[in-house]
């Protein structure tokens, strides 16, 4: 039996790890230990050529296994990974259309053609997008395991808000239904805080390392001399 250890992306919160853990269980897999804040999952396996499957599997549920040697090599997920595969990319890409719909809430400042509802459907579908794309994906895919994540609730506020402003867009009652910018709000702040939440993770991980690394160990040695006197020695390891 061999200890596997994986770095996996994509868990937010203990019910993504608690699907992980449910499905490597399934799976056969022992002493299966789910770390949603570092990303890290280890587990037990008697045939490691089932590795791979298993990786697939994992993608499958939503997530994504970054790191980990496979029975073929290595993950090849990272050297395809393209635009927008980030939170951090994907928070860049949403901000100027979110920056811009909101620009009519600042006092003092009218800008008319902001107000029309068709300019702001048009600024908030490509963020409602990105959004959908990533936080409803992972959505259905935790209520199909049965274990809803947080992603549910993000993605059935941001679809709400557009749903019930795209209806008063479409019934002539725009001025009453207007909440476009609600939803590129909530979807831009969202990403935000998924990137500066793994860019914590990420830097407290690197200072514990360099601090286990420059850790020195300390070990008393207990002998006796020659007219049987103890004698404590101390050694560094």
């Amino acid at each position: 039996m061999e200890t596997v250890q994986w770095k996996v992306d994509g868990m937010d919160c203990t019910n993504c790890a608690l699907t992980i853990h449910k499905y490597l269980d399934k799976q056969g897999m022992k002493n299966v230990k789910v770390n949603f804040g570092t990303g890290d999952v280890s587990f037990d396996i008697n045939d490691i050529k089932k590795e791979g499957d298993l990786a697939k599997g994992i993608k499958g549920l939503g997530y994504k296994v970054k790191e980990a040697n496979l029975s073929h090599g290595h993950s090849h997920d990272d050297e395809h990974a393209g635009f927008l595969s980030t939170h951090l990319q994907r928070f860049w890409f949403c901000l100027p259309f979110t920056a811009v719909l909101m620009l009519h809430m600042i006092p003092g400042l009218h800008i008319h053609w902001l107000m029309n509802h068709w300019v702001q459907l048009a600024l908030t579908i490509p963020v409602y997008v990105v959004g959908f794309n990533f936080f409803g994906k992972s959505a259905w895919k935790s209520i199909r395991n049965g274990i809803p994540n947080m992603n549910v609730l993000i993605a059935i506020g941001s679809t709400a808000a557009f749903f019930y402003s795209l209806y008063g867009s479409l019934t002539g009652q725009a001025e009453q239904y207007m909440f476009y910018e609600t939803t590129a709000t909530i979807i831009t702040l969202v990403f935000m805080g998924n990137y500066l939440e793994e860019a914590s993770v990420n830097a407290t991980q690197r200072e514990l390392n360099q601090l286990a690394k420059s850790q020195k160990v300390m070990a008393n040695m207990i002998a006796f001399d020659d007219e049987h006197k103890e004698q404590i020695f101390l050694l560094k390891i």
